[in-house]
């Protein structure tokens, strides 16, 4: 029992070192594997970003007051305004706005300082792009705060005390710095494209330079050679994995709270769901140019259904219904928890059941439709 058991074992590691050798023979493999994963990480943590800076703005003081001008310079002085037009008619005002020279136009009425001396309301006109719709809305947010911030700094008129007072924290990452939820997101999104990637062309690469035959008349099970190609496409994606962490560890700050045994849980059994679906789309092409279209119809939805472009809770609730089948979306949940919050056991593991249930049907239909492929 136990000698068959090691000449199965031999069969198997003897077809995962055929798979590492096929993989790292050719050198652009390995610059594919190694470079592109640590450069889309770079590029994209500094410009895959939610949040907007080098604003710039054009105002239109009609009051040309000493508080006018003060506001002025609030605006002018804020590290986010980059750029700050002065213009003393509407006509300039327009142009700038329509151009998308500026995203965001404030016009101080002439009445502006009178009205606040007054101890009445003050109005101002915010004109905001609507082009760039969620670059607008974020920009209104950076211009209420620094109207906010500057009415409680004039000392030389009376406003009245709001009676309600906002504190507002951020959990978990109370300086709201995007990169870190950028870096996550990003690591699961190339990780399951690395291992989508490797697995689907497994078995469509053997099919395409006519070695399956020779797969097939090993003596290896339709098991076994699944697990062949598997392994090593898994420990490939786990590199790649390791190295984006340790990137974003290293150069952006990017905090673990959680332990390093639930994060490569988590990567291990997440990247496991993820071989099923690319062996299974691997089982049903001919070529590797199918494959290859065959992981970009599947990447598509599923990235745009993991919450990483839009909350999950604004979408329509037959699309929330099918997030619950993307394992992605589980891992996202995963790793921003287990960085960002350190959240505890019962809450990984309602997350890592989704995924082992993904993992079991994604590798059952593979292996079924392998079968069939053999018969």
């Amino acid at each position: 029992m136990f000698k068959q058991l090691f000449n199965r074992l031999s069969y198997i590691s003897a077809l995962i070192i055929k798979e590492f050798q096929i993989i790292w023979s050719d050198p652009r493999n390995r610059i594919m594997i190694l470079l592109p994963p640590l450069l889309q990480l770079t590029i994209f943590a500094f410009t895959a970003t939610f949040e907007v800076k080098n604003i710039s703005m054009v105002i239109y003081d009609k009051d040309n007051t000493t508080i006018s001008r003060s506001l002025s310079d609030k605006f002018q002085n804020t590290p986010t305004v980059h750029t700050v037009y002065h213009v003393d008619n509407e006509s300039d005002f327009k142009n700038l706005i329509d151009t998308q020279k500026v995203y965001l136009g404030l016009t101080i009425p002439p009445d502006f300082s009178r009205t606040l001396y007054a101890q009445k309301p003050a109005t101002l006109q915010f004109i905001l792009d609507g082009r760039k719709s969620n670059a607008a809305q974020i920009v209104m947010g950076y211009s209420t705060q620094i109207v906010n911030a500057f009415q409680y700094e004039l000392s030389d008129i009376s406003i009245p005390e709001p009676q309600i007072t906002i504190d507002i924290r951020h959990w978990f990452n109370p300086n709201l710095n995007y990169q870190w939820f950028i870096i996550i997101s990003l690591t699961g999104a190339i990780a399951t494209i690395m291992m989508l990637a490797i697995t689907a062309l497994a078995v469509a690469q053997e099919k395409e330079q006519g070695t399956f035959d020779q797969i097939i008349v090993a003596p290896l099970s339709s098991t076994e050679i699944l697990i062949g190609k598997t392994i090593p496409a898994l420990l490939i994606a786990l590199l790649d994995v390791s190295l984006m962490i340790g990137a974003g560890l290293l150069f952006f700050d990017l905090p673990l709270s959680g332990s390093f045994v639930s994060l490569y849980l988590s990567i291990i059994v997440f990247l496991i769901s993820i071989a099923g679906i690319g062996l299974f789309i691997s089982t049903l092409c001919q070529t590797q140019q199918q494959a290859i279209l065959g992981v970009f119809a599947f990447f598509a939805p599923t990235f745009l259904l993991s919450g990483f472009v839009a909350p999950i809770e604004n979408m329509p609730l037959f699309l929330q219904k099918l997030s619950i089948i993307n394992p992605l979306t589980y891992f996202f949940n995963l790793m921003k928890g287990i960085f960002l919050k350190d959240i505890t056991g019962p809450m990984i593991w309602e997350n890592i059941i989704p995924l082992l249930i993904i993992s079991i049907i994604t590798l059952t239909f593979a292996g079924w439709f392998f079968n069939k492929k053999l018969d």
